[in-house]
C-alpha cells in the first residue's frame, strides 16, 4: 500500500525526488569508491598508503587536493574523464523524463543524465545561485547541491568545500532547497542515507518544523534496523525496493491513468 500511496501522491503534485549518486550507476557512472580507486593510481607509493588511511570521502580527496599544493586541477579533470562521458543507458532517467506530474528534483550528482533524458529545452540544472535566472517557466528544475560537472566551480568534494558550504547556507539555492523539503514529499533514491549533505538538511527541517513536517520515503535494496529506526524517528519510511525498480512500476502506473 506504501507505494500506492506515494504513486497517489506523484499524481497530486506533491513528490519531489531527491536523486543520489546510487541511480547513476546502472548509466555507467562511478561510484565514490569508483572516483577514491582512480585518484589511487594517480599517486605514488607514500601518498597512496596516506590517503588509503583516510575512511571519509570528504577528507580523501581534501589530502589528496593537499598533496598537490592546493591545486583541483587533476582531480576535477579525473571527474571529468569518469563523469562526462556518454552513458551506457538512459533508461529510468528517461522513464522519469515522461511523467509529468515530476516538477522538480534535487540532486547530489554530478552528473548530466536528467539533462541528456529530458533535453536542454525541458529542464534547467540549478547548481549555483547565480542559474536561478535562467530558472522561470514550466521547465523542469534539477537542483544540483552538490554541484555540476559542467560548472567546476560549483562543485562539492573535498571536506574544505562541504564546511564553507555548511557556513553559508543562507543563500538563494539551499533556501529553495529547504523550502521544497518543508513543502513536499520528498522521495529518495539511490542513498544509502549515509550522506552528510542529506542528513544535515533533513535533520536541519525536522528541528525547524518538528511533528508538522511531512511524511517522506526512502527506496533502497536494504538498511540495517537501526537506519531504518533513525528515519522513522524523522518521519522518513524505508522501502525495501530499487529506484529502478520503482520508477518502473511507477511510470506504468502514470501511464494507465
Amino acid at each position: 500500500m506504501t507505494i500506492e500511496r506515494i504513486i497517489e501522491k506523484i499524481r497530486n503534485n506533491d513528490v519531489v525526488l531527491l536523486i543520489g549518486s546510487g541511480f547513476s550507476l546502472y548509466a555507467g557512472m562511478p561510484s565514490i569508491e569508483d572516483i577514491k580507486k582512480e585518484i589511487l593510481s594517480k599517486c605514488n607509493e607514500v601518498e597512496r598508503i596516506e590517503l588509503e588511511e583516510t575512511h571519509s570521502f570528504p577528507q580523501f580527496f581534501e589530502a589528496f587536493v593537499g598533496m598537490r599544493n592546493g591545486s583541483k586541477n587533476e582531480l576535477f579533470a579525473t571527474l571529468q574523464n569518469l563523469i562526462d562521458i556518454n552513458p551506457d543507458s538512459l533508461k529510468y532517467h528517461k522513464l522519469i523524463s515522461e511523467i509529468p506530474q515530476i516538477e522538480t528534483i534535487i540532486t547530489t550528482n554530478y552528473d548530466r543524465l536528467f539533462e541528456m533524458a529530458y533535453g536542454n529545452r525541458n529542464i534547467v540544472p540549478i547548481a549555483q545561485s547565480i542559474n536561478f535566472p535562467y530558472s522561470q517557466g514550466d521547465k523542469v528544475k534539477l537542483y544540483k547541491i552538490h554541484g555540476d560537472i559542467h560548472q567546476l566551480d560549483s562543485i562539492l568534494i573535498t571536506q574544505t568545500d562541504f564546511n564553507n558550504f555548511f557556513h553559508e547556507m543562507n543563500n538563494s539555492l539551499w533556501n529553495k532547497v529547504k523550502t521544497l523539503v518543508a513543502e513536499k514529499t520528498i522521495l529518495f533514491i539511490g542513498f544509502s542515507y549515509g550522506d552528510q549533505n542529506i542528513e544535515f538538511l533533513v535533520d536541519a527541517v525536522s528541528r525547524e518544523l518538528g511533528s508538522h513536517m511531512k511524511e517522506s520515503f526512502l527506496l533502497a535494496p536494504n538498511m540495517p534496523n537501526y537506519k531504518v529506526k533513525s528515519l522513522a524517528n524523522k518521519k522518513i519510511k524505508f522501502i525495501k525496493t530499487t529506484g529502478e525498480e520503482f520508477v518502473e512500476q511507477l511510470h506504468s502506473e502514470v501511464k494507465k491513468k
